[in-house]
C-alpha cells in the first residue's frame, strides 16, 4: 500500500506541478500580445487491475492509479479573429485616408487661403480694370498691372495645390511599396510557423504558442490588408487576399511592389499583383480589399487622381475660357491680344502644375473688342430726328418715318447674313417680312445674338445706331468646335444681296438688311483695328466678368466629327488628345446650337485607341460637333471639387473613429473569451499550490511510514 502510495502521490506532485507552470506562463503573459489563456485539463490514471502472478484485486472496488496531465488546451475562439480583424482592417483603411486627405486639404488652404480666394481676386482686378477707361493711361496701365498680378498669384495658387497633389500620389505610392515590405515579411513569418505548427501536430504535441504567434501575425497582416484564413486539417492556416493564396502551408506568394498601370479603359491604376505576374508593369490587380494598403490603393485610384484629373480640368477650362477673350481683343498698342494664361511645357496641353501667366507687360494686356461702334461705318438710323421705335415693323406700306432707310418691300427670298469668326464661315437668314425674324430692330438683335455667331448686335439709343461687337463669350459650340486656334479678334459681316459701294451715300439701296440698318459699308469689309476698334470701352474686360458668371463646358472639349452616325450606341475615336480629359459619365453635347441638339452620357472611355462611347437617340450627319456640355460656372466647378475632398475627409474622419470603436469592442469580447485574466489565474495558481503541498505532505508521511517500518525490520 506504501509503494503504490508512493506512485499516487508522484503523479499528483507532476500533475499540479504542471498545472502550475501552465497557470505561471499565463501570468507571465498577461500583457503578450495574442497569448491565449491556456488550460490543463486533469484526468485520473488507469486504475490498478491486477498484475501477471498476482490473483485480481479482491477489495472493495479497483483503486485508483491517482492523476495525470491529459492535454493542455489553448482557449480560442477562431469566430472572434474574423471579426475583430475585419474591423482592424477598415479601423486602418479610414485612419490612413484620414490623415493623407486632412493633409491634401491643408494644402488647399480652403477657404480663407486658397485657389478660390486668387480667382476671386482675379475676377476683381478685371471688374477694376473695365471701370477704368484706357484713355487713362495711368489708371489704365496700373489696371492692366492689377490684372496681370491676380493672374500670377492664381497660378501660383494652382501650381502649389497641383504639386501638393502630385506629392501626395507619389507618396501614397511610397508608403504602398513599405506596407507591402512588411506585408511580405509577415508572410513569411506565417508559412514558416505553418511549419512548426503542423511538425508538432504531427507528433501529437500542442503547439499552442505557435499557434498563437500564428494568429497574431495574421492581426497584424489584417492591419495592412484584408485577409481571410482557413484552418487545414493538417493544422495550418491557409490565408489569402481577394481570394488569391498568399500562404498555402509552407508556401508563400508575395505581393509585388505597386506599380502605376492601367485599368480597362486604359486610365492610369496603382496596381497591386503577386510576384511572378508575367506582366510585372500592368499585373493582374489583388482585391487588397481594405487596411493600409487597400487605402493607399483606393486614394491613388479613387481620390488623389480624380482630385488631379478635376483640378487639372478647372486649370484647363479656365486658361481656355479667358485665353478666347484676350485673343480676340487687342493690346493697348493695338496689336491683336495674345493668351494671357499659357503652358509651360509648350507642347503640353495646360494642368495645374503646367500654367504660367504668358504676358508681363501691362500694355500688352488684351483689352479692347472690335466694335462697329468706332470709325464712321455706320450712321444713325433716324429720320428727321426722330428716335428710332426698334419695335416698330422694318417694313411699313405707307413708310416709317423714324427709319431713314426703311425696308422698300419684303426681303428677297434666300436673304442671308454671312458672319465670318476666326476663320469660320457661319450663315444668318433673314427675313423682316410678317413672322420672319428681323421684323423689328429689336427681334433682328435677338435673333441674331441667339445664333451665336461670335459676334453680338445691340442698339445703341443715343447714336441711334446699329452696333456690332466681337463677343467671345456668344460663340456657339459650332464655331468653337470649327475654329483654329488662337481665336481672332477680326470679323467681318457681309450681306448676301445688293449693298452700296464703300463711297456711296447709305440707303442708296433697301435690298439688303445691313442698308436697312445703316450699316451697309460695312458689308465684306474685315472689321478690325483700322476703323472699329472699341479701344476706350474695355470690351475685354467685360467680357472676362460676364465668363466669370457664365456656364461653361469642364473639360473644354470642342471637336468635329467628320463621321455621320445613327442613333443608338456610338463609339467615336479622335486624335490623340482629344478625349483625354474625358471621363465616363460625362455629360456631352452633340451638334450644339441647332434643332438636332442633344445631351449624351459617355458609358466607356478607352484611352488607349482614344475613344469615347456614347448612345445617341438621334442621327447626326457628317462635321456634328461634340462639346462638353456648359452645366455651371468654373467658381462652381472648383467649389464642387473642394466640397468633395472635404466629404471624402469627413467620412474617413467618421469611418476612422467608428472602426476604432468597433474594433475596440470586438478584442474586449475576444480577450472576455481568449484571454487572460489575472484574478481567475492567481486563484488557480493557489489551487494548484495548494494541491502540489498536499501531495508533498502526503508524501512525506509515507516516507515516514515506510522508514520506520523498514527500520523495525530485524537485521539477519
Amino acid at each position: 500500500m506504501s509503494f503504490f502510495g508512493l506512485n499516487v502521490a508522484g503523479s499528483a506532485l507532476a500533475a499540479f506541478q504542471e498545472a502550475s507552470d501552465t497557470t505561471s506562463s499565463n501570468i507571465a503573459n498577461i500583457n503578450t500580445p495574442g497569448a491565449s489563456r491556456q488550460v490543463v485539463n486533469l484526468s485520473e490514471a488507469p486504475p490498478i487491475v491486477g498484475s501477471p502472478g498476482y490473483a485480481t484485486w479482491q477489495g472493495p472496488g479497483t483503486q485508483g492509479g491517482g492523476v495525470v496531465v491529459s492535454s493542455i488546451t489553448r482557449i480560442h475562439q477562431d469566430s472572434y479573429d474574423g471579426l475583430f480583424r475585419g474591423a482592424t482592417a477598415a479601423q486602418n483603411y479610414y485612419t490612413v485616408e484620414q490623415q493623407q486627405l486632412t493633409s491634401l486639404q491643408s494644402a488647399f488652404g480652403e477657404p480663407s487661403n486658397g485657389i478660390n480666394t486668387a480667382f476671386s481676386a482675379l475676377q476683381t482686378a478685371f471688374t477694376a480694370l473695365a471701370s477704368t477707361p484706357s484713355s487713362d493711361q495711368s489708371g489704365g496701365t496700373a489696371a492692366r498691372g492689377n490684372v496681370i498680378s491676380a493672374a500670377q498669384t492664381f497660378v501660383a495658387q494652382l501650381n502649389s495645390v497641383g504639386a501638393a497633389v502630385q506629392t501626395a500620389k507619389t507618396t501614397a505610392i511610397q508608403q504602398a511599396s513599405g506596407v507591402v515590405n512588411q506585408a511580405n515579411g509577415l508572410i513569411d513569418q506565417i508559412a514558416a510557423l505553418n511549419g512548426q505548427i503542423r511538425a508538432s501536430t504531427a507528433v501529437g504535441d500542442n503547439p499552442n504558442t505557435y499557434e498563437d504567434e500564428r494568429d497574431q501575425l495574421i492581426d497584424q497582416l489584417s492591419q495592412l490588408v484584408s485577409t481571410q484564413t482557413s484552418v487545414q486539417a493538417n493544422g495550418s492556416t491557409l490565408v489569402t487576399i481577394g481570394g488569391r493564396a498568399v500562404v498555402n502551408d509552407t508556401s508563400a506568394y508575395h505581393l509585388a511592389a505597386p506599380v502605376v498601370g492601367t485599368d480597362a479603359s486604359g486610365n492610369p491604376s496603382l496596381v497591386v499583383g503577386i510576384t511572378g505576374d508575367p506582366n510585372p508593369s500592368n499585373p493582374v490587380p489583388v482585391a487588397v480589399g481594405s487596411g493600409q494598403l487597400g487605402a493607399y490603393v483606393d486614394l491613388y485610384n479613387n481620390n488623389l487622381t480624380s482630385y488631379g484629373q478635376q483640378l487639372d480640368n478647372f486649370a484647363n477650362a479656365t486658361a481656355t475660357a479667358i485665353n478666347r477673350i484676350t485673343t480676340s481683343a487687342y493690346d493697348a498698342n493695338g496689336n491683336p491680344g495674345t493668351a494671357l494664361l499659357q503652358p509651360v511645357n509648350a507642347n503640353g496641353t495646360i494642368t495645374a502644375t503646367n500654367i504660367q501667366v504668358g504676358i508681363t507687360d501691362a500694355a500688352q494686356l488684351p483689352a479692347a473688342l472690335t466694335s462697329t461702334s468706332a470709325g464712321n461705318l455706320t450712321v444713325a438710323m433716324n429720320s428727321a430726328n426722330n428716335t428710332v421705335d426698334t419695335s416698330a415693323p422694318i417694313f411699313n406700306a405707307a413708310g416709317s418715318p423714324t427709319f431713314a432707310y426703311p425696308a422698300a418691300g419684303a426681303s428677297p427670298a434666300g436673304s442671308q447674313l454671312t458672319v465670318t469668326v476666326n476663320g469660320v464661315n457661319q450663315t444668318f437668314a433673314y427675313n423682316w417680312g410678317a413672322g420672319g425674324n428681323a421684323t423689328t430692330v429689336d427681334q433682328f438683335v435677338t435673333s441674331f445674338n441667339a445664333a451665336q455667331l461670335g459676334v453680338t448686335a445691340s442698339f445703341d439709343s443715343t447714336a441711334q445706331k446699329i452696333v456690332f461687337t466681337r463677343d467671345p463669350n456668344n460663340e456657339g459650340p459650332l464655331l468653337r468646335a470649327q475654329q483654329a486656334a488662337p481665336s481672332s479678334p477680326q470679323f467681318t459681316i457681309t450681306d448676301s444681296n445688293a449693298v452700296v459701294a464703300a463711297n456711296a451715300p447709305q440707303g442708296t439701296t433697301t435690298s439688303s438688311l445691313l442698308s436697312v440698318l445703316g450699316a451697309a459699308k460695312i458689308s465684306g469689309v474685315v472689321q478690325d483695328d483700322t476703323n472699329a476698334l472699341g479701344a476706350g470701352d474695355n470690351g475685354a474686360a467685360n467680357s472676362a466678368i460676364t465668363l466669370f458668371a457664365a456656364n461653361v463646358g469642364v473639360p473644354p472639349l470642342q471637336y468635329t466629327a467628320p463621321a455621320a452616325i445613327a442613333a443608338g450606341s456610338v463609339t467615336v475615336a479622335a486624335p490623340a488628345g482629344t478625349f483625354a480629359q474625358v471621363g465616363v459619365g460625362q455629360v456631352l453635347t452633340l451638334d450644339g446650337g441647332t434643332a438636332n441638339a442633344e445631351n449624351v452620357v459617355v458609358t466607356a472611355v478607352d484611352r488607349t485607341t482614344g475613344s469615347i462611347t456614347f448612345t445617341a437617340t438621334k442621327a447626326h450627319a457628317a462635321n456634328y460637333s461634340i462639346a462638353s456640355t456648359p452645366s455651371q460656372t468654373l467658381g462652381a466647378y472648383y467649389g464642387g471639387l473642394v466640397t468633395q475632398i472635404g466629404t471624402d475627409t469627413s467620412n474617413a474622419t467618421t469611418g476612422a473613429s467608428s472602426q476604432t470603436t468597433l474594433a475596440s469592442n470586438i478584442n474586449s469580447v475576444r480577450q472576455g473569451v481568449d484571454g487572460i485574466n489575472i484574478d481567475e489565474e492567481t486563484q488557480n495558481l493557489v489551487q494548484y499550490q495548494n494541491a502540489y503541498q498536499a501531495a508533498a505532505k502526503t508524501l512525506n508521511v509515507i516516507e515516514t511510514l515506510l522508514t520506520t517500518a523498514i527500520a523495525l525490520i530485524p537485521t539477519p
